[in-house]
């Protein structure tokens, strides 16, 4: 198959959609399919892209909150080339500026279309300068809009189906989440080498992802602090960047809490998954994520998991392997924390669950469902398109 991919979020930005649609990307190429990327230019920083790689001038938001993000304008190379493809399914990731191109050019050339909504939208309305309540009413309509436009829609997660639902969305909707790499597990002696960059008489907790508002990791200073009162001293090694990132800092120093925490910023997937295996606990206060990718990869590499029982993070942890989900306070975090780090054979059975959960998330596994979802929308819009003969 040859599938066009549009997307407002690709390299060199480092978030989850990125993520999911690189991991899609190798797999569905590894299976022979070839994968044309249609997606914003980020000021140069782009780099050097694949042939297959079509990036649309862009410039970017005013507003210091919407930094990261990019204004696509319909300056591309790609559009003049896109009849040329031979493309067999548009499959967009955003509904903003490049769904809007996706939708579009597959109206005019007569091709299936393929939405996944990984984004809860509705939790990042501070990032806008409209009153919250219209902010939440115009997602869920544009939302609503994009969906309605689309063959089929792929949510993360059964939890996001249902918010599409709710925001009344008609097209079907299939759950399919991101598929995770199942890292090799790094070598215990660099692990031991690694470990000693970490105080040695404390527990090492782990946070991986955004930093930003709805990321909630201001929480985790207070269960450092409530797990110290409890007679477990604790370090927390922050890994990742973002927006929020000075705010963060300022409030490490504000709290006192420096000494008994790390900040990484962005570094390389493998070093990730080192510093993962490192640690005792993952800890994920995010009530947002639709799709918790990165519970999973700290699970793959046998570290049990705190997480908000919110979204999709909740439902990966739902039946209680490789962690527990509980409700987004300091409190809730610190008493499963505390239980964890306490009970050595409950730890060690978190542990074991943690990677035998990990293996059934593998990409290959659910590249290949991807691939039979496209094979059925094409034939369905076929037959929608073309009835047989004699058919009402």
């Amino acid at each position: 198959m040859n599938i066009a991919v549009f997307t407002d979020t690709y390299t060199p930005q480092v978030n989850g959609v990125t993520t999911s649609i690189l991991i899609f990307q190798r797999e569905l190429e590894r299976l022979g399919h070839t994968v044309y990327i249609f997606c914003p230019t980020y000021g140069g920083r782009e780099g050097l892209d694949s042939p297959r790689v079509f990036r649309f001038y862009s410039i970017p938001y005013r507003s210091e909150k919407m930094h990261e993000q990019r204004i696509a304008l319909p300056l591309s190379r790609g559009i003049w080339k896109f009849p040329k493809l031979k493309i067999d399914i548009v499959h967009y990731h955003v509904p903003h500026y490049m769904g809007a191109y996706a939708l579009l050019l597959a109206w005019i050339f007569k091709k299936p279309t393929i939405h996944t909504y990984h984004t809860l939208f509705v939790k990042y309305t501070h990032y806008v300068n409209i009153r919250p309540s219209l902010a939440v009413r115009f997602v869920k309509w544009i939302s609503r809009v994009f969906c309605n436009h689309t063959d089929l829609i792929l949510a993360p997660s059964q939890e996001m189906k249902r918010e599409l639902l709710s925001y009344g969305v008609h097209k079907p909707i299939e759950v399919l989440p991101t598929g995770i790499d199942l890292p090799q597990l790094p070598d215990p002696t660099h692990l031991q080498t690694l470990r000693k960059d970490f105080p040695l008489d404390k527990k090492l907790l782990i946070f991986v992802g955004r930093f930003a508002r709805e990321k909630n990791i201001p929480l985790l200073f207070d269960v450092l602090k409530i797990l110290e009162h409890k007679g477990i001293p604790c370090h927390l090694l922050l890994v990742g960047d973002g927006p929020d990132r000075k705010r963060i800092e300022e409030e490490i120093l504000e709290r006192k809490i420096a000494r008994s925490t790390t900040i990484t910023g962005y570094i390389p997937r493998s070093d990730v998954f080192s510093l993962l295996a490192c640690a005792d606990l993952f800890l994920f206060p995010s009530e947002t994520e639709t799709q918790g990718l990165v519970l999973l990869e700290a699970m793959a590499v046998g570290v049990p998991v705190v997480a908000a029982d919110a979204m999709g993070a909740g439902e990966v942890l739902r039946d209680g392997r490789g962690g527990v989900a509980v409700p987004a306070t300091p409190q809730a975090f610190a008493d499963a924390a505390f239980k964890l780090l306490t009970d050595p054979v409950l730890y060690r059975e978190k542990q074991r669950s943690a990677k035998e959960k990990a293996t059934e998330w593998s990409s290959k596994t659910l590249t290949q469902r991807l691939v039979t979802v496209y094979k059925a929308t094409i034939e369905g819009y076929r037959i929608r398109r073309y009835p047989p003969k004699g058919s009402i």
